[in-house]
């Protein structure tokens, strides 16, 4: 009976020793694939950084570009109103001096309307003048006329 125990822990040694070499093969595998994985967590990790660092660098120009055009933003407003307040100061400039010509034009008018009433009443002065002076010499050329005719021409000259 001895024997047969021997025979069966050989037999069992034996199967033992098979599964030690598969399981020996599994973590020889196991052990190629965590250092496969331990490459990709390091790539993955890499690649990680590296699109940190790239949406670091993009939130920071996209700070600046958003305050580039806050910026700008801020001084188009500006000029907008400085645009704004010269144009309506020109216009207030620009009423001012058309009131202004207005009056002076009016004032030449009232001045021209005066000296125009003068010479038209110049002018009707010397036009009764001479109708006065054109009806004297008619009616004395009348009267010359009524006394010659009263008269006898032959007696004045013959």
């Amino acid at each position: 009976m001895a024997a047969q125990p021997n025979a069966k822990l050989t037999a069992d040694v034996s199967y033992l020793q098979q599964d030690m070499v598969k399981v020996s093969a599994l973590v020889d595998r196991h052990d190629t694939i965590i250092d496969k994985l331990t490459e990709v967590s390091t790539s993955l990790s890499q690649l990680m950084a590296v699109h940190e660092s790239k949406l670091t660098a993009q939130e920071i120009i996209m700070k600046q570009t958003t305050d580039l055009v806050e910026k700008r933003r801020v001084e188009v407003e500006d000029k907008v109103q400085q645009l704004h307040a010269r144009i309506s100061s020109g216009e207030r400039e620009l009423g001012a001096k058309i009131e202004d010509q207005y009056d002076d034009i009016m004032t030449e008018i009232k001045e021209m309307r005066a000296e125009s009433i003068k010479q038209h009443d110049a002018l009707g002065d010397r036009i009764t003048a001479m109708e006065k002076w054109h009806w004297i010499v008619i009616g004395g050329a009348v009267v010359v006329g009524t006394v010659i005719s009263q008269f006898n021409l032959s007696q004045l000259f013959g």
